[in-house]
């Protein structure tokens, strides 16, 4: 990005705290542009994280964008290509963590139309999501009855580069927050002695009416405690100063939500991290269902830090213990 670029950026998120917060558009500037500087935060760190709030010294403890990017050079710096393959393509990744990923899939440029067929005659409801989507962009949730042209999907799905899904059931528990699949991100790291470290969590919930619970398509973060699977606090968002007890279209008081089947989901990411050894830093996001935990998918190279720190709990030292 350019100097231009990241400069009218910090721009566009002063002008939005002056808005939101109040105060002078041009002192949010100057300070933001300062952290940037100083503690390599972006200007989601400083919007999300709520620099504006903190002390030099307790930004010094924050896993911001530039630190998390030097993080995942140091600990993924041993990846090869064909591992670095199986993390970007989501198709290779259901294959090569099967032990993890319980739902039906199908990656569509690779079968006939006869199999795409067949899985749509499986199955009422069905996910289309791109083999390299991110964000969850693209994602989109049908019914087989409403598609009239299968021919037409299926030449769409193959000309785009997507794969067919069984819809994940999650847990009663997270149904009643959000119908949407509701995961918990859970960021893991291994030391250099091969140790593998839990550094931070959260829920993330999605929008009313949405598919994806993704931060960056309108959805909430709360954070959780690691030890317990507890949610400490109020949620947020990446576009408003807002705490969200309640998530939106819910009843459900989040603060002290329990995240059930807690340990099967602590050990569904760790035992993930031992598929891959070289592997050295990955946000895993997990759906919890009636049995237990599900994997979705693990974020390589952009494992997430906003949202594992809502808890006001600056992840940077721990990152840093592994790199000793």
């Amino acid at each position: 990005m350019s100097r231009w670029s990241a400069g009218k950026k910090i721009y566009q998120m002063a002008r939005r705290l002056k808005v939101q917060r109040g105060g002078f558009a041009a002192l949010y500037f100057l300070d933001a542009l300062g952290a940037s500087y100083r503690h390599q935060a972006s200007p989601e760190n400083y919007f999300v994280l709520r620099f504006y709030e903190l002390s030099d010294a307790e930004r010094q403890t924050y896993l911001t964008s530039g630190r998390s990017a030097s993080a995942d050079r140091a600990l993924n710096w041993s990846m090869t290509r064909e591992k670095e393959e199986i993390m970007s393509h989501k198709h290779l990744f259901y294959q090569s963590f099967s032990d993890f990923v319980h739902r039906d899939f199908l990656y569509v440029p690779e079968l006939p139309f006869i199999e795409f067929a067949a899985f749509l005659d499986a199955h009422d409801i069905f996910i289309v999501k791109p083999d390299r989507g991110i964000m969850g962009q693209g994602i989109k949730k049908l019914c087989t009855r409403e598609v009239k042209e299968p021919k037409a999907l299926y030449e769409e799905c193959k000309a785009k580069k997507c794969l067919l899904e069984q819809v994940i059931v999650q847990h009663e528990a997270l149904e009643q927050i959000s119908t949407c699949v509701n995961s918990v991100r859970i960021n893991a790291a291994r030391d250099k002695r091969g140790n593998v470290r839990l550094i931070g969590a959260c829920l993330k919930c999605g929008a009313p009416g949405t598919v994806a619970d993704n931060f960056h398509s309108g959805g909430v973060a709360y954070p959780l405690n690691l030890e317990t699977g507890v949610v400490t606090g109020p949620g947020r968002n990446n576009t408003e100063i807002k705490d969200y007890e309640y998530h939106s279209g819910s009843s459900v008081y989040m603060p002290g939500f329990a995240i059930p089947h807690w340990e099967l989901v602590r050990a569904c990411a760790i035992q993930a991290m031992e598929m891959i050894p070289e592997l050295g830093y990955v946000g895993w996001d997990i759906a919890v269902t009636p049995k237990g935990a599900e994997l979705i998918e693990g974020n390589c190279h952009w494992p997430g830090g906003n949202i594992i720190q809502l808890d006001k709990i600056g992840k940077y030292p721990l990152i840093k213990e592994c790199l000793k």
